[in-house]
Order: structure tokens, then C-alpha cells, then sequence
């Protein structure tokens, strides 16, 4: 199992009823069975060819977990359910499908790793009544991955913490891998350029603190 998937998995709990959309592989569906870490789960993706695989794992492991084929949260009953998870899209393919729950009552948890514009991801989320409770940060095949966890509530983020994320240990490499590639485009940009170096210049140094912070 690989490390971005258990990561997910540590942000479920046993009395959770979860919603995997776009399972993929379904492998997060059957962790959390085979290990007994959740109440219930529905693992859905957008066509019957994507959800076969899924479904032909499940079949290997000898397990029973429900499916559906469908696009996002469209025909399902989500007051049988309290959390949701979605990995491996974009944040506007993520907001686009959680804009359902502006008037759901029962969703209480979301676990998310998007795969661009996390900033965007915190803005939205919270505007639709989250606040990011904990984040895991990891490094998989050269690729950063930030998982997030949100709660149903009201709990206010500084700017740093809506751009940058919560403050921990485990985004020491993330913050260093940051700093790097705003330095390298610092190096690349016209001298001309006074506006966009003086953006990445303030981010190097809000960066830089952070990282200071998080040791």
C-alpha cells in the first residue's frame, strides 16, 4: 500500500460512513475494510470502465463493498453519510463536485488530496462551512502530496495558513521544495520585472519562516 493512501486512511475513523469518490483502483476501500477502520464505505467513480477496476480488486481480496458508477455526488443519498473522501483530481474538479453539500447537513468530514492550487482548495472548502482541521504531507515518487483533513465548523486560518497550509513537522521538505523553485524562477525572471520578484521574494521569506517555525 502505498504511502499517500495511508495517509488518507489514518483520517478515517470506525464510526465513519464514507463516500470514496473517484476510488480509482479502489484500494483505500479495501484497506479500510480488510483493517476494520470504517463504519461503512461506497466507492464510486465516473464511468463502469474505471469502476471495474475497483471492482475486480474487491473481487480479488474477497470482499464485499458497494459501488456505484457516477459523476461525483450525483444519485446518492448522503444523509446515509457523514464523510467524504476525493484524491488524484484538481481543485476545480474537487470544488465543482463538493458545491453539492451547500445544503447538506450530514457530511461532518472531508479528506482531500488535490493535485494543484491547494490555496484555492482551503478558500472554497471553508466557504462551504470547513475548517482544515489537520494535514498530512509527504513525498512520494518525487511528487509532494498534501492530504487535508476538514471539519464541519467555523475555526478562522491566517493568510499563511490559507497559502501555505498548517504548520507541522512533516512539511519541513515541503517548505524547502517551495523555496527552491521560487528561487529558481526568481533567477529566470526579467530584471524589469519588479512586480512578480518582489511577490517571490515575499514568499521566500514568509516561507523561510515557516520552515523556522516548523523545526
Amino acid at each position: 500500500m502505498n504511502k499517500r493512501i495511508l495517509s488518507i486512511a489514518n483520517f478515517i475513523d470506525i464510526n465513519d460512513k464514507l463516500i470514496d469518490v473517484g476510488c480509482d483502483h479502489g484500494y483505500l476501500g479495501i484497506y479500510l475494510i480488510q483493517n476494520n477502520l470504517v463504519s461503512d464505505i461506497l466507492l464510486t467513480d465516473i464511468s463502469q470502465s474505471a469502476l471495474n477496476v475497483a471492482i475486480n480488486n474487491i473481487n480479488k481480496s474477497h470482499l464485499n463493498i458497494k459501488t456505484l458508477v457516477t459523476d461525483g455526488l450525483n444519485n446518492i443519498d448522503l444523509n446515509k453519510y457523514n464523510t467524504i473522501s476525493i484524491s488524484g483530481m484538481g481543485t476545480t474538479s474537487i470544488i465543482k463536485i463538493l458545491n453539492k453539500l451547500k445544503n447538506n447537513n450530514t457530511i461532518n468530514k472531508l479528506v482531500i488530496q488535490s493535485n494543484n492550487d491547494l490555496k484555492l482548495l482551503r478558500e472554497e472548502i471553508i466557504k462551504l462551512g470547513y475548517y482544515l482541521d489537520d494535514e498530512i504531507t509527504l513525498k512520494e515518487n518525487d511528487i509532494f502530496y498534501v492530504i487535508c483533513k476538514f471539519i464541519k465548523g467555523n475555526k478562522k486560518l491566517s493568510n499563511d495558513e490559507i497559502k501555505f497550509g498548517l504548520l507541522k513537522k512533516d512539511k519541513i521538505p515541503y517548505y524547502n521544495y517551495l523555496i527552491s523553485q521560487n528561487n529558481k524562477i526568481l533567477s529566470l525572471l526579467p530584471k524589469d520585472n519588479i512586480k512578480d520578484k518582489q511577490k517571490l521574494e515575499s514568499e521566500i521569506i514568509i516561507l523561510n519562516k515557516l520552515l523556522e517555525e516548523s523545526r
